[in-house]
């Protein structure tokens, strides 16, 4: 890989992370996947084969496919904060949510990804290597409010698991009911019940 490349990722804490057009072409990325030297992280987005995959190398992964007005007023959430904190796989349409009191039609996001509005509280938003990502507790009750129960299990299992998280069933339940009224909060309560 071109020094250029190398320093950039240095200088952002780690390894380079490549998409098509910077500045290898999609058939030359593709190549090199092939060869061996690069896997795909997340959609078109690249590292080195031998990067070490963590919440800071995927929050670089998934920033590179945002636009910078979308990363300046969306934070990561749900299934994609899950598979940022290493718990979930790498989402086909990533998740983002966005305070309630912004506008979600001048982001101009596309259908590339999922916008939800919410409100935050205080403590619900971490930051990851620049990228605003849902903590592991608000991202816990997320899923557990959310996602369907077959799917969020496993994942709400592996961020109890996290030992970097601290998270317990107790915590995520107690956090649960200290939400604002949620259309889904019973059905959650009991999928919560399943993890004790």
């Amino acid at each position: 890989m071109p020094d250029s490349l190398l320093l950039r990722g240095a200088s952002l804490g780690g390894p380079p992370v490549l998409m098509a057009g910077r500045p290898f072409s999609a058939v030359e990325l593709q190549a090199m996947e092939s060869d061996g030297v690069v896997r795909r992280i997340l959609a078109q987005v690249y590292v080195p084969a031998a990067a070490r995959p963590t919440a800071q190398l995927r929050a670089r992964a998934l920033a590179q496919t945002l636009t910078p007005r979308v990363r300046e007023r969306t934070v990561a959430g749900r299934m994609t904060a899950a598979w940022i904190l290493g718990c979930a796989p790498a989402p086909e349409r990533p998740v983002m949510l966005v305070e309630s009191t912004r506008r979600l039609a001048r982001l101009g996001t596309g259908d590339r990804l999922l916008v939800h509005e919410v409100r935050f509280g205080d403590l619900d938003v971490v930051d990851i290597a620049g990228l605003r990502v849902t903590s592991g507790l608000r991202t816990a009750i997320d899923l557990a409010l959310h996602s369907e129960d077959h799917v969020a299990l496993p994942v709400l299992q592996r961020l109890l698991d996290h030992p970097g998280l601290g998270l317990t069933a107790a915590l995520v339940s107690a956090g649960l009911e200290a939400m604002p009224r949620q259309p889904h909060k019973e059905r959650a309560r009991g999928l919560l019940a399943q993890l004790v």
